[in-house]
């Protein structure tokens, strides 16, 4: 699970200062958080999930009822089909960022510059450990023993410490620029 390097926070490039910003300008930024918490919250439902398959007692989620009378195969399969969902998901929001987002800031200023070259770089990352995620997970749909489901939650546990820290810094990094350069999301 380790062949997938996960990038040390502290070689983030230095977040440019922008300065003040008025409330509309500060409107782009919150607009990138509220779709990060989406995604946050989709990884809290995976963590509830890998949870209540963990104690075999789901009692404290949503997904109780549901799990409650079933095996603990249709519990793997129910955990499987989640990640797959997010990895989707991921995948997508990572692309607008790459397509629009990102070459909108680029050119504007030197470290500017060299925060989104650092996302671009986090961006493949995330997708490897997002296809790697999928293939544990689908693997797990298929032979759902403790061994696989123990290689899935890792995997998506690699995915999660990476995916936290990207959010938070992308938000504070590009966040104030989206909102200077007057760039919408």
């Amino acid at each position: 699970m380790t062949d997938i390097p996960i990038p040390d926070d502290d070689t983030r490039p230095e977040i440019p200062n922008v300065g003040e910003l008025s409330e509309t300008q500060k409107l782009p930024q919150r607009h990138l958080r509220a779709i990060h918490e989406h995604h946050r919250r989709n990884m809290r439902v995976i963590r509830g999930m890998i949870e209540a398959v963990r104690s075999e007692d789901a009692s404290a989620s949503e997904l109780y009822e549901h799990i409650k009378g079933n095996p603990i195969a249709e519990n793997y399969r129910l955990f499987g089909n989640l990640c797959g969902q997010h990895c989707q998901l991921i995948n997508g929001h990572h692309s607008i960022e790459d397509a629009h987002m990102f070459p909108a800031l680029e050119g504007r200023d030197t470290l500017l510059d060299k925060v989104v070259a650092r996302l671009r770089e986090e961006h493949t990352i995330v997708h490897a450990l997002l296809l790697k995620l999928a293939e544990e997970a689908e693997a797990l749909i298929s032979n759902p023993t403790d061994e696989q489901f123990d290689r899935t939650v890792a995997a998506h546990e690699r995915l999660e410490q990476l995916l936290l820290s990207h959010f938070g810094y992308e938000e504070d990094s590009v966040g104030p620029a989206l909102g200077f350069y007057d760039i919408g999301i």
